[in-house]
């Protein structure tokens, strides 16, 4: 079975209010744009996901939702789970390991480093950072639960495009 794996580093965040949580801090007016533009490309590229799941802090809330939005995916059913914000790769494996082998093509929106190594670990690429609105695509032809250390192959690695300042 064909496994399709979408890493997404939530979209650019507010670093200038200090009065805010760090998991309350909002997408900049780019972070928006970017999400929005990114959630477009991941259209043409994948259709609907099976299954979209997404940290629960406030900028990749909203970057899932911008991304669903151009998905054509309901967001009653993204899966938002607390253990992604602040995540590692361990957490990431596992609830990449646990997923139904009934989707075939899932999307998770998360948080750098963890984003960035969890993609190295599983193919073997070296990517260095995953910029925010970036996205990564992986195949594996197997089920959810024998992804391990390099058995994922690395399709491509997206970067959000901004037209030059002028």
């Amino acid at each position: 079975m064909n496994k399709e794996l979408f890493l997404v580093r939530h979209a650019e965040a507010d670093s200038t209010n200090f009065d805010i949580k760090d998991i309350e801090r909002p997408l900049t007016s780019d972070g928006e744009i970017d999400a929005s533009k990114l959630g477009k490309m991941m259209a043409e590229l994948l259709g609907t996901p099976d299954l979209i799941i997404s940290s629960t802090a406030i900028r990749t809330r909203t970057t899932t939702a911008l991304i669903g939005e151009q998905l054509g995916y309901d967001p009653v059913n993204v899966d938002y789970l607390e253990d992604l914000y602040e995540s590692s790769t361990r957490i990431l494996l596992r609830v990449i390991n646990e997923l139904e082998d009934k989707n075939n093509k899932v999307v998770i929106v998360a948080h750098n480093p963890a984003i960035t190594y969890l993609a190295e670990y599983v193919s073997g690429a070296v990517i260095g950072n995953v910029s925010p609105a970036g996205l990564v695509h992986l195949k594996f032809d197997g089920s959810w639960a024998e992804i391990s250390e390099k058995t994922m192959d690395l399709v491509k690695y997206h970067k959000p495009v901004r037209p030059a300042q002028i």
